[in-house]
């Protein structure tokens, strides 16, 4: 798939070549259009839409990268020189829902994994602090014209909670670090776990098969792991029903993590306190889902890892992998075909 001669020694995941042509389907602010320009001179389209997007690779058959954040199942015959997907997510179970593992076996894939910890991470404290401080009912009132009395409201701390964390990764691993900050214990779950094993950032780290421990300690319980068929509704009524009735869920991974039926049942017999979601199993969420009006749930729109900053960030990590495709280096954020992510 290289065009490689023998003779070359290049890493495993690494493709050593001068890109011929670029695609990029994804709103780039015009300074990080020009940054990308500076590296690549006249070699890259700047597209928005699936029409635009389609019309660059006609017109560049030799497009041999392809910046996007949800590639077409037929991305194989519109690019058929294709030898680098550069997702936009930091998730990639878009690829295999489309089939391009399949389609396209020896193509490298990467994402934008890592970008997200510090917005996100921050979403997360939001909701937290949103849902300790009782945020929700004072805009209520506020809304309302009412005054409370004193006394009325009265706030929890994040200091002493205890804070679960399902996927260590990058984002999990800044969340973890951002409790600490505010004097939370944390617990995180990492699938490649060992019993015994320590992290840094986690007062306790557990393997997947004792999440029912980590549910039964947390207050706030974050879920930040990849979407594969392994986490398929890792939380589900069982998984539910091991957690406090006090505490609350956030999700900030994907909507399939949580079994949504099961979930909405428990906010409304009180088997946990509340949630925060900010992806759910139907995006957009459906309007009639109970969801949007349940009190003890926050709601945003898929945005928690979206801020002024996103395509900043996005196009350091786009220049550094697009300078290691030159040099023969492994990319950065390779997907395991394999593991699904």
């Amino acid at each position: 798939m290289t065009d490689m001669s023998p003779e070359t020694s290049v890493e495993p995941g690494a493709i050593q070549q001068t890109p011929h042509y670029v695609v990029a389907n994804f709103p780039f602010t015009p300074h990080d259009q020009e940054r990308l320009r500076a590296t690549l001179g006249d070699m890259i389209a700047f597209t928005l839409g699936d029409q635009p997007f389609r019309e660059a690779l006609l017109n560049h058959p030799e497009t041999d990268v392809v910046i996007m954040l949800l590639p077409p199942a037929n991305l194989p015959a519109l690019a058929p020189n294709l030898r680098w997907l550069a997702l936009t997510s930091a998730g990639s179970e878009q690829v295999f829902r489309v089939g391009l593992p399949r389609s396209m076996p020896n193509l490298p894939i990467t994402t934008a994994s890592g970008i997200h910890a510090v917005p996100i991470s921050e979403y997360v404290l939001s909701v937290m602090l949103m849902w300790a401080r009782q945020w929700p009912r004072m805009l209520a009132l506020q809304r309302a014209h009412e005054w409370p009395q004193q006394g009325e409201i009265l706030g929890g701390e994040l200091e002493g909670a205890t804070l679960g964390i399902i996927g260590l990764g990058a984002i999990g691993r800044r969340i973890a670090q951002l409790g600490h900050a505010f004097g939370m214990r944390v617990v995180a779950q990492r699938r490649s776990a060992s019993p015994g094993q320590t992290d840094p950032d986690a007062d306790e780290l557990l393997p997947p098969e004792r999440l029912a421990d980590l549910l039964a300690q947390a207050d706030f319980v974050v879920i930040s792991a990849p979407n594969t068929s392994e986490t398929r509704h890792v939380i589900n009524a069982e998984r539910l029903g091991q957690m406090k009735r006090s505490a609350v869920l956030i999700n900030i991974a994907r909507g399939d993590l949580v079994d949504e039926e099961a979930l909405i049942a428990a906010l409304r017999t009180g088997t946990i306190a509340g949630a925060g979601f900010d992806v759910t199993a139907r995006e957009p969420l459906p309007p009639d889902s109970p969801l949007w009006d349940m009190p003890n749930v926050i709601l945003s729109p898929h945005i928690s890892g979206l801020t002024l900053r996103y395509s900043d960030r996005l196009t350091t990590l786009l220049l550094e992998n697009i300078a290691r495709y030159r040099a023969g280096q492994p990319l950065i954020n390779l997907v395991d075909i394999t593991r699904g992510y």
